[in-house]
C-alpha cells in the first residue's frame, strides 16, 4: 500500500492513472508521515519524503528507505529486499545530525509560520 497526504479523490485518481494494484491510504491531516518521521514541512505546505517501507507479517520494519532530491531507491534493490525478507537483518534507524544551513532553515521557518 500507498501513504499521500493527498485527498482521497487525488489519490485515488492518481492510483487510477498509474493502473497501481494496491491501496492509497489518505493521511491528509499528516500523522502516519509525522510518526513514521517521513514529513517535509517545506514542500508545499508539508507533503511525505518519497520513502519504501518493507514490513512483514509480524509488523517488523525489514526495509527502510527515504529517498531525498538527490537519492531514490532503486527498484532492483526493493526486489531484491523482498524476495530476501524471510532472511532480511532488522533495520537500524540512522541517526541524522543536522548540519548548520538546516538549523538555520528550521529557525527561519519557525518564525515565518
Amino acid at each position: 500500500m500507498a501513504v499521500s497526504v493527498d485527498s482521497c479523490e487525488s489519490s485515488e485518481a492518481l492510483r487510477t492513472q498509474l493502473s497501481l494494484p494496491f491501496s492509497i491510504l489518505c493521511d491528509t491531516e499528516r500523522r502516519v508521515v509525522k510518526d513514521w518521521d517521513i514529513y517535509n514541512s517545506r514542500e508545499r505546505g508539508g507533503i511525505a519524503k518519497p520513502a519504501v517501507f518493507v514490513i512483514d507479517p509480524n509488523q517488523v520494519v525489514r526495509y527502510a528507505w527515504v529517498d531525498s532530491v538527490l537519492t531514490r531507491v532503486p527498484a532492483v534493490e526493493i526486489v531484491h529486499s523482498l524476495q530476501n525478507a524471510a532472511n532480511a537483518q532488522l533495520i537500524r534507524r540512522r541517526v541524522h545530525i543536522p548540519m548548520l544551513s538546516e538549523w538555520i532553515r528550521a529557525i527561519r521557518n519557525h518564525f515565518q509560520s
